[in-house]
């Protein structure tokens, strides 16, 4: 997805011409994500903390109000505005901007903890070598990375609703850029279902005659996954495939 596509979604606005305005976005659940919640307990997050590809913002918020010094940027204007609101809303102090996760340029050196909760599945091969080249520059000696990304696999018959990302993509890329694994396994996330109910019948002809083979049996997969288990769900909150990475800066 393109930033404009991005900034449209969290806009509430149609993605595409002739698409219907959609119903909610797949990872606006407005609670930090469990996980996270866990990790902070467990003491995952020292110094200065960069939430990257923070989104709405509601994990840098949270990391906030536990007391850490958060910095939360994504390269959504429309996410950060918003994400600024809900921080004014909570009470706490985040300090939200816009940025490439691929360059972080004017960021060297500043971070000791970085988040990325769904950020790296969503670039290209290209994208992951500058991203995490990137952070390497943006932290400091000893830095911890904690990753969060689409798996393979299933959480109670739903699937990733995009590629899921292979354990060797990580740990080549990570390598390569200075990073050091320290634990590579499964985990959840918490989702919106509310906006992964995206299936054939709620495009236009014309739209669909335009995506790939591919994207449409994802549809259909994902449509029909949600249908089987709507009745399980509660809130519109489902579990999700992850792998989750642990690492730290290799100086």
């Amino acid at each position: 997805m393109t930033t404009e596509a991005f900034d449209k979604l969290y806009r509430g606005q149609p993605m595409f011409e002739g698409a219907p305005p959609p119903a909610g976005i797949p990872w606006d659940i407005r609670q930090a994500q469990p996980t996270l919640m866990e990790l902070e307990a467990l003491g995952g997050f020292s110094g200065d903390v960069l939430d990257i590809g923070c989104g709405l913002g509601d994990n840098a918020i949270y990391l906030a109000s536990r007391g850490h010094s958060v910095t939360g940027l994504d390269g959504s204007p429309a996410a950060i505005e918003q994400a600024r609101d809900r921080a004014a809303a909570a009470g706490v102090e985040v300090a939200f901007g816009v940025a490439d996760a691929t360059k972080l340029t004017g960021y060297d050196s500043r971070f000791d903890s970085v988040l990325d909760s769904g950020l790296y599945h969503c670039l290209d091969d290209e994208g992951r070598q500058a991203y995490a080249a990137a952070l390497y520059r943006a932290t400091r000696s000893g830095a911890r990375w904690h990753l969060y990304c689409f798996a393979y696999g299933t959480v109670n018959g739903l699937t990733a609703p995009r590629d899921a990302v292979p354990e060797h993509n990580l740990r080549d890329t990570l390598t390569a850029n200075g990073w050091r694994i320290d634990f590579l396994g499964p985990t959840t996330y918490l989702g919106n279902a509310a906006g992964m109910r995206f299936g054939e019948n709620a495009l236009p002809q014309a739209v669909l005659d335009r995506l790939p083979q591919e994207e449409l049996e994802k549809m259909h997969d994902m449509a029909a996954r949600l249908k089987r288990i709507a009745e399980l769900v509660e809130d519109d909150r489902v579990h999700m495939p992850m792998t989750v990475v642990h690492a730290h800066r290799v100086d």
